[in-house]
């Protein structure tokens, strides 16, 4: 007798579809069966002609907690996530005080445990201090963050030296290092430059992240990489020039990660939209996201994040008539699946590649493969069933992260995720989060 069984549906797979039923027992897969008699279970779920993905897997979260928490909590942000089919989260380190040493790294974990309705890792922030590297890594730390631009001195690697010794630390622990790259010297001049010729206008921040700042920081990183013999993985690429850069520069050490925002929306919809479409790197001009588009397509770029990144909407307010005013960032858990239906609807993705840069290759490359990120025997039970005949509208209304306001609203979907479990308990049904927190820490399987 097993616990759940979802009956006849089209499971995805990173190389196809199958109709297979899913048996589950005691939180985990336990047969896939494709033909056949049926074994019992207490419940069925019935999926015939609907679609059966693995959990999604985000691995680019801020959940701004602790010290922020009036942006976000571990509460409503993964609320929010399993409202959307979100399953795993992997939470980055950029909260006050930033995750950097193995009292920050525990604190985080007891502010999470027992309150996040989805499971969750943490990741840890790496400056140019490097004593805390092995004890954060022995902790389940699941990966090591590199800022290059935008950060304090105390937490910032903008110097080459310091860049190689710090993914050495991270290679030696056996970690990835998650590197959001760019030229801090070629940003702030471009800030003045922007400033002085666009006053607070919308216009003064786009020109204030050139791509070729971001290209410099991928030149940088890829060629660290290969100096230190480190994985790395590239955060938020989003223009062309970053893209002629890996393909310069990358080696098979090297993995690039997208956002959602930067394959869906443009330079003129931050320009129309405002303070509430303001992200960084910012939004770019129609040809970079169609180069973005077309390396998606073709598997250049491996994984999709979201960069859940909650502001309060008073916060976001003040950047109305001073674009400089409101901060950067956005919600983005919730509308993840959805805008992913809509990019497999557009012929950006299809479902197999859906799965594989937005639930498998982001386990896989951070150690949580095959606990999650597919459905195999021996996986946890993490789905979520999509009905590819419902469409579906975003709506700023819907959102349950504190931060409310989207610039995706009123984009729709051709298809919905209509129920999401986690080890095989329901958390979402037709778009609602059902269900007491049951989210847990999970940390690398290697």
């Amino acid at each position: 007798m097993f616990d759940v069984l979802v009956r006849r549906g089209r499971v995805v797979v990173e190389d196809g579809i199958e109709v297979r039923s899913i048996a589950i027992l005691d939180g985990r897969v336990a047969a896939l069966i494709s033909g056949g008699e049926e074994p019992p279970a207490r419940e069925v779920v019935e999926a015939a002609n609907h679609l059966v993905l693995p959990g999604i897997v985000d691995s680019h979260v801020h959940f701004r907690e602790p010290g922020l928490t009036h942006k976000e909590d571990f509460a409503s942000g993964s609320l929010a996530a399993a409202a959307g089919g979100v399953t795993t989260v992997m939470v980055m380190p950029t909260d006050d005080p930033f995750t950097i040493t193995p009292e920050n790294f525990t604190d985080k974990i007891a502010l999470a445990t027992g309150r996040s309705y989805v499971d969750f890792a943490l990741q840890a922030g790496l400056g140019s201090t490097r004593e805390h590297v092995r004890a954060l890594a022995d902790l389940g730390a699941i990966s090591f963050e590199i800022f290059m631009s935008d950060l304090p001195p105390s937490l910032l690697v903008d110097d080459p030296a310091e860049l190689i010794a710090s993914l050495a630390a991270a290679r030696e622990a056996g970690r990835v290092a998650g590197v959001t790259p760019g030229n801090n010297s070629l940003y702030r001049r471009a800030a003045e430059n922007a400033q002085r010729a666009f006053g607070t206008a919308r216009a003064a921040f786009a020109a204030s992240r050139p791509p070729e700042a971001e290209a410099l920081g991928v030149v940088e990183a890829c060629i660290a990489s290969s100096l230190s013999g480190a994985r790395i993985h590239l955060r938020q690429i989003s223009c062309a020039a970053s893209l002629t850069a890996l393909a310069a520069f990358r080696t098979g050490n090297v993995t690039a990660e997208v956002t959602p925002h930067n394959l869906i929306l443009d330079e003129a919809d931050f320009l129309r939209l405002g303070p509430v479409a303001k992200v960084a790197p910012p939004l770019r001009p129609a040809a970079d996201v169609a180069a973005i588009r077309r390396a998606m397509t073709a598997g250049v770029l491996d994984v999709i994040a979201t960069d859940h990144a909650p502001h309060h909407p008073d916060e976001k307010a003040r950047g109305a008539d001073d674009i400089w005013k409101g901060p950067g960032g956005f919600p983005g858990v919730q509308t993840f699946l959805p805008l992913m239906l809509r990019l497999v609807g557009e012929g950006v993705l299809d479902y197999p590649r859906l799965v594989r840069t937005c639930c498998a290759t982001p386990a896989r490359l951070f150690g949580l493969y095959p606990r999650k990120g597919c459905l195999q025997v021996g996986s946890d039970a993490d789905f979520v069933i999509v009905d590819p005949s419902r469409p579906m509208t975003i709506r700023n209304q819907d959102q349950l992260s504190k931060a409310r306001d989207v610039p995706f609203d009123g984009m729709t979907a051709p298809a919905a995720p209509v129920l999401a479990c986690l080890r095989g308990t329901a958390i979402m049904r037709n778009g609602t989060a059902v269900g007491p927190p049951a989210g847990q820490f999970v940390s690398p399987c290697v």
